[in-house]
């Protein structure tokens, strides 16, 4: 067989070409062939079990009001704001709000599809991770007063993450056009869970009695849920369908990785610079002997699943929309037209909202906008661009890993979790001379992925060393340590900063 083959065919099924040894084939792969070419049989971040069996809701109403998750149901109680549902996935659920203030006599009945829930990695109680049953006073007001607001729910792919900061009482929300934009805008930056329609038609008691069925609802202080009455109503996965021969695309939406060479691969390019430097990257350049070289460091796992929603509005002229078991809608109306609110921003909705980014080449500058978000791979932008360059050709370096004889370095995340929204955590790199000569001109930087934000002045080295940060296009920065003198064989040190998760 030809050798290329006989390294080639074992990865295309998923086999790694045994190494070079005593008794190996002609197609073996030498052990730095493997370890850089190998298919990898596990996901970065693996799941501990299946997908959760209830999708976690957190009530966030004004203060006074009341929520019932299943008033169709004899003896329901209502619960204020702040309670923890659990709602089983498959089912549309009929909710009911009243105690609305300066509403006494009022109340409303959102409806509630749930097509999801988080797929737990270890150590995470899926309970403790809330997607936003959010009615704010103004979402209130605008139904009773005939208008429709759609919320679609979503957990957030980290790598298209809206860098702001989120806040358990303050979930994300952008603004859309219309409905199917909501959907589609959530559909492209992550994987939907729910979907929320407020001010719908008031139901009557063989509606509420549909959608109120018992064993769908872990109510707060329950530890137990029941076996429902009837089936799923509408589809519901964690995963999506894939390709059979392909298998199931990893499910990234829990977690985060930083650390390692991902996106476009970096290389040192003809002027000594290195090029492919992307947001989640860790790389370090040296000199080893008169060459310039560069190595990466290992990929940790964050996992802090985020929520977003992409809501629409519509005020209509005599409208009413009807939800049936199947998930399906009707929709009649006359002079019915989408209000957007420009001058409300996407997380408090009070104020305008912009934000700065770095684009594509890497030296244009962007300034976006609430809306700019949507169907994106990176940052977009809306207005002018100045000081856009061209990147140059890009060499590809000799090594890009640890093999015994570079420069190792290793990544480490503390506390080792599991994470919350908020919390703090240290990272640190350590570097190690592997080789059996000096190395000199050493910089080691770490690129942040949009859900972390850098704690300003905790960057420290155990040498001396010039510390810069730089923003990039992920809406975070990139710290850059410039380790002073020469790193003899045999030597090593670490760099560390702070970053909180957002």
């Amino acid at each position: 067989m030809n050798p290329t083959l006989g390294l080639l065919l074992p990865m295309l099924f998923g086999q790694p070409a045994l190494p070079c040894g005593p008794g190996a084939g002609p197609g073996c792969a030498p052990m730095y062939l493997q370890q850089r070419m190998m298919v990898p049989t596990q996901p970065i971040c693996p799941p501990s079990g299946p997908p959760a069996p209830v999708l976690a809701m957190k009530a966030i109403v004004p203060e006074g009001t009341t929520i019932s998750a299943l008033p169709g149901l004899p003896g329901s109680k209502s619960y204020a704001n702040g309670s923890v549902f659990g709602f089983r996935p498959g089912f549309v659920y009929k909710l009911k709000i009243d105690n609305i203030p300066g509403h006494p006599n009022d109340a409303l009945y959102p409806s509630l599809e749930v097509r999801g829930s988080l797929v737990p990695r270890p150590g995470m109680r899926y309970m403790e991770y809330t997607a936003p049953l959010h009615f704010s006073k103004a979402d209130l007001e605008r139904a009773l007063n005939g208008g429709v607001i759609t919320k679609v729910i979503y957990l957030e792919n980290p790598l298209k993450a809206i860098p702001t900061e989120s806040k358990p009482d303050l979930p994300i929300e952008v603004e859309t056009l219309s409905e199917s934009d909501a959907i589609d805008e959530a559909l492209s930056n992550g994987r939907v869970v729910a979907i929320l329609r407020l001010g719908d038609r008031v139901p009557d008691t063989r509606e509420l009695a549909l959608f109120s069925q018992a064993g769908t609802v872990l109510l707060p202080g329950e530890q137990k849920l029941g076996t429902p009455a009837i089936t799923p109503m509408i589809p519901c996965s964690a995963v999506p369908l894939y390709d059979p021969l392909l298998g199931p695309k990893p499910l990234t939406e829990e977690c985060f990785v930083n650390g390692g060479d991902g996106k476009v691969k970096f290389g040192v390019g003809p002027n000594g610079a290195v090029g492919g430097f992307d947001p989640t990257d860790v790389v370090a350049e040296y000199t080893f002997g008169n060459k310039r070289k560069v190595t990466t460091s290992n990929v940790v796992c964050i996992c802090v699943p985020r929520f977003v929603t992409r809501r629409s509005d519509v005020v209509p002229s005599g409208f009413q929309a009807v939800q049936g078991p199947g998930g399906a809608n009707q929709i009649l109306a006359r002079s019915v037209f989408s209000q957007r609110a420009a001058s409300e921003s996407f997380a408090s909705r009070e104020k305008t909202l912009a934000l700065s980014g770095k684009d594509r080449p890497s030296a244009a500058v962007a300034l976006t906008v609430l809306g700019a978000f949507a169907n994106r791979t990176r940052l977009e932008a809306t207005y002018s661009i100045s000081g856009v360059r061209a990147v140059g050709s890009i060499a590809e370096p000799d090594e890009l890993s640890n093999f015994p004889g570079d420069l190792a370095v290793t990544k480490s995340v503390d506390p080792i979790g599991p994470f919350k929204l908020g919390d703090e955590i240290t990272i640190t790199l350590r570097y190690a001379n592997n080789t059996r000569s000096p190395i000199t001109d050493l910089v080691i930087s770490d690129s942040l992925s949009g859900r972390l934000e850098y704690v300003v002045g905790s960057a420290a080295a155990d040498r001396p060393s010039n510390v810069t940060t730089a923003d990039n296009e992920a809406g975070s920065v990139a710290i850059r340590f410039e380790l002073l003198g020469t790193l003899q064989p045999g030597t090593k040190g670490i760099v560390v900063f702070k970053a909180k998760i957002r």
